[in-house]
């Protein structure tokens, strides 16, 4: 029997630890920038996702996540979200990521959540 990896608090849906996964990347941008960055996922739920940064993107901010499969390009995940808020990580923890950023979904469709439930399925739930 696999253990779940959860974030156990009050909200509507728990969180999972994510490890580093080559079968899979993570992109996103803000509203205000051109071009995305690659992130590296701290934890993820069917609500919400916490990266780590470069940057600390501002409270409030309009966020595009893109989750897509080297192997699979076609099945990409386009998702947008607001930032809840912005932390400096912990030095041991930030592998030369400065700030920690939780983002809530938003907007997001039937098909795109079928999409993030399979990859939970496939990625997170099966770590």
């Amino acid at each position: 029997m696999k253990q779940k990896h959860t974030i156990t608090e009050n909200r509507s849906y728990p969180r999972y630890t994510i490890t580093e996964n080559p079968n899979y990347t993570i992109h996103f941008r803000s509203s205000l920038d051109m071009d995305y960055s690659k992130a590296s996922t701290i934890n993820i739920s069917k609500g919400g996702i916490m990266l780590s940064s470069d940057v600390p993107h501002r409270p409030h901010t309009r966020i595009e996540i893109v989750i897509f499969s080297p192997n699979n390009n076609d099945q990409a995940i386009f998702l947008q979200g607001i930032v809840c808020w912005t932390d400096k990580a912990p030095a041991l923890y930030s592998e030369n990521k400065r700030y920690y950023v939780g983002i809530q979904f938003s907007g997001i469709s039937e098909l795109q959540e079928t999409a993030l439930d399979e990859f939970m399925k496939t990625y997170v739930l099966d770590q």
